[in-house]
């Protein structure tokens, strides 16, 4: 039970907590924004140079409040997108990974959202995270993470 806290005489599970985000995925999520102690952070994972592989740690650091809204706005253009996409509707003029209509605000927003991505290592809480929910049909996870030293 890796989510499970002990503490003696006291046992406390960690809740489910929102992801809001999967920028790149790979057997799992490995990079995008979610919820740590309620609190948004990007979460990166890891790579295992000795491995050559993925870790099972990742790195999260706090990202603002601005940072979010800006974030949850770029990733519903990316959903529009999707939906036309598995419904056969997308036109010559749209391009991934958003609509025409919303392309020019997307690219207003890309650097914001990569910055927002970037983890602050030198703040960064090493975590392992238990990832629950599908990719299909709209990359819908929750997460619960295990602080780790």
């Amino acid at each position: 039970m890796a989510n499970t806290l002990y503490i003696p005489g006291m046992e406390i599970t960690r809740p489910w907590e929102t992801v809001y985000t999967v920028h790149d995925y790979f057997d799992g999520p490995r990079n995008g924004i979610a919820d740590y102690g309620g609190i948004a952070h990007a979460y990166k994972c890891a790579w295992d140079a000795d491995l050559d592989d993925w870790s099972e740690g990742f790195l999260l650091s706090p990202i603002s409040d601005e940072q979010l809204a800006t974030v949850k706005e770029e990733w519903s253009d990316w959903r529009r997108y999707q939906a036309k996409q598995r419904a056969g509707e997308l036109r010559s003029c749209d391009e991934h990974p958003a609509l025409a209509e919303d392309r020019r605000r997307h690219d207003q927003l890309r650097q914001a959202v990569e910055d927002a991505l970037r983890v602050t290592e030198s703040i960064a809480v090493p975590a392992i995270p238990d990832f629950r929910g599908t990719i299909e049909p709209e990359y819908d996870f929750e997460v619960r993470w295990r602080a780790v030293a």
